[in-house]
């Protein structure tokens, strides 16, 4: 395994953390939304499982260009 998938998926399990996080945050504040939670986290799951492996692979990379020069 190369170390950018290594890395990528690393920062891609600390990104879909905090973008799971933040957003049940504020789907719990916002009173529209928190009259019925589990549909819109649902789909703040999924939508962040499929979206962070790809912020992982790019920040993975940000690190290896930068430790590169």
């Amino acid at each position: 395994m190369s170390t950018q998938m290594q890395m990528s998926l690393f920062l891609g399990s600390i990104a879909f953390m905090v973008l799971v996080g933040s957003g049940f945050i504020v789907i719990l504040t916002v009173p529209a939304l928190a009259k019925s939670p589990i549909y819109p986290m649902i789909i703040l799951a999924a939508v962040s499982f499929v979206i962070t492996p790809f912020i992982g692979w790019l920040v993975a990379g940000k690190i290896q260009s930068l430790q590169k020069k």
